[in-house]
């Protein structure tokens, strides 16, 4: 295989693959703390057995997440180290910063996975927030890296264009490219949506294909869909504002991008908004703009020298649509579900649907099953949409014009920053085979951690600790406030 060739569909491997587990590192606590919190509100050890087991699978993603991340470091500093020269000189400062938040992040996760019963409940609820702020604040940090990609800033891009010189460097400048206001709050919205739509999934899954589930199991179910549901309905709302955002903010700063993204060869006034065979007219020219202006100028391909003209446009376009029109639909269904569960008026209104009672009835629990995992193909097309959408560039560059059309003058062209190195064949081999393994073996650590316990022992042992099982019992003595505040294990918190 070609060099230039196998060290792309190496990096979109191991990539992919490392996405695989990003969305979990940044969703995962805020369910896991919200589980706790309500089991601790509602004095419900329901809760409190969903944010005990999933913590422990925090873990087992988390470290294997790592490892994924770990290999996509050797790839920067082997088979892109063109690419990473240039980070290294302008914008290494995102990558110091997001090795503390790392670290932040394991300190965090061990101290919360050992602090069950060692400390108070409310410092404890705070680590877990922080290990969600951490990982977050992880990926904001090398998204921005990406954004830098996308529109590098921070040194004198026009000097280094013409002459290869790097000067004027300013790494705080480079801190947040004009990108970034579009990528960070999709990456964020987007990785929060796909959790909990996953967990929707999984929860969903359970019950549908569960044999001779116990009441202890469906009750258990059920709060783990209905939390996920209500999490990624709330989360639909942040989506919805950062992919409007997204669009105006290449609009204004990569129009060649916003072009591919959305498949426009001509520029026009008043664009339509093209999904599959579907086309309105205007659309695309209203969301674009801010104000919105359903008659503004959209630059699409004709506007652009054939030479800076992604060569892989269809894939971006492709993917994009995918990605958008399964966080569409979810973003729906998520609403549709979460009312139902919230409204039971609104529920039986749309009783032929099952909504009466979702969390028992087969067309809502498929539904919920299947828009649940087709969050994580969104997720990976959303991801390859962005990344092909930028070719043929690693580095984007200004835009001019030339002869009336628009040019794209490269930082780093994709067939500039590979490596030639025949060595990087056996390396790029071995690392592809070590995450094949490193997912197998994560698969198979949650299949046995999912099966090797039942929910009923989980929920006794939170029981005995002096939480009932039959969460709001007015005989039962309820979670005060004072006992929030001990430093020291009682008969009343989670063991």
């Amino acid at each position: 295989m070609d060099l230039f060739i196998f060290d792309r569909v190496l990096a979109a491997f191991t990539m992919g693959t490392h996405m695989l587990f990003t969305y979990w590192a940044i969703s995962l606590p805020f369910f896991i703390v919200f589980a706790e919190y309500l089991g601790y509100k509602k004095n419900d050890p329901y809760y409190l057995a969903l944010a005990k087991r999933f913590s422990t699978v925090m873990a087992v993603l988390f470290a294997v997440g790592s490892a994924a991340g770990a290999a996509i470091a050797v790839e920067f500093i082997t088979v892109w180290y063109k690419w990473m020269f240039l980070v290294n000189e302008v914008d290494i400062l995102p990558f110091e910063i997001e090795v503390m938040a790392f670290f932040s992040e394991v300190i965090f996760l061990s101290l919360y996975l050992y602090g069950w019963n060692k400390m108070s409940r409310n410092a404890h609820m705070v680590l877990g927030a922080l290990v969600g702020m951490g990982s977050s604040a992880s990926a904001v940090l090398i998204v921005l890296v990406n954004s830098w990609m996308n529109t590098p800033n921070g040194f004198n891009v026009e000097a280094y264009v013409q002459s290869g010189e790097l000067t004027g460097i300013n790494p705080l400048a480079a801190l947040w490219p004009p990108a970034a206001t579009a990528e960070v709050p999709m990456v964020l919205a987007g990785a929060w949506f796909v959790g909990f739509g996953s967990l929707v999934g999984y929860f969903s899954f359970r019950k549908i294909f569960s044999r001779h589930l116990d009441t202890q199991s469906k009750e258990y179910y059920n709060r783990g869909l209905k939390l996920a549901s209500y999490l990624a309905a709330l989360d639909a709302i942040f989506l919805g504002w950062a992919g409007d955002n997204a669009g105006k903010t290449l609009y204004q700063v990569q129009p060649l991008k916003l072009a591919t993204l959305e498949g426009v060869m001509q520029t026009a006034k008043g664009a339509p908004m093209t999904v599959g065979p579907i086309s309105i007219p205007g659309v695309l020219s209203l969301l674009s703009t801010w104000p919105p202006n359903p008659n503004a100028l959209v630059l699409g391909y004709s506007s652009f020298v054939s030479s800076v003209q992604d060569p892989i446009w269809w894939m971006a376009h492709d993917a994009y649509d995918l990605h958008a029109t399964l966080g569409i639909l979810g973003a729906i269904i998520f609403w549709i579900l979460a009312l139902a569960y919230l409204k039971p008026s609104f529920g039986k209104a749309f009783s032929w649907l099952g909504l009466d009672n979702p969390t028992e009835k087969k067309l809502p629990l498929y539904v919920s099953f299947l828009i649940g995992w087709l969050q994580l193909i969104a997720w990976e097309s959303g991801w390859v949409a962005a990344e092909t959408g930028r070719q043929p560039f690693v580095i984007w560059g200004p835009m001019t014009t030339t002869g009336g059309l628009y040019t794209i003058q490269a930082v780093m062209l994709t067939s500039e920053g590979y490596n030639t190195n025949p060595d990087v064949l056996p390396i790029g081999i071995a690392i592809m085979t070590a995450l094949v393994i490193a997912v197998a073996g994560t698969l198979y650590m949650l299949k046995r951690l999912f099966s090797g316990k039942e929910i009923s022992q989980d929920v006794a042992s939170i029981t005995v600790s002096g939480i009932s099982s039959t969460p709001q019992n007015p005989q039962l003595p309820s979670i005060k406030s004072s006992d929030s505040q001990t430093s020291s294990p009682r008969k009343s918190e989670v063991k």
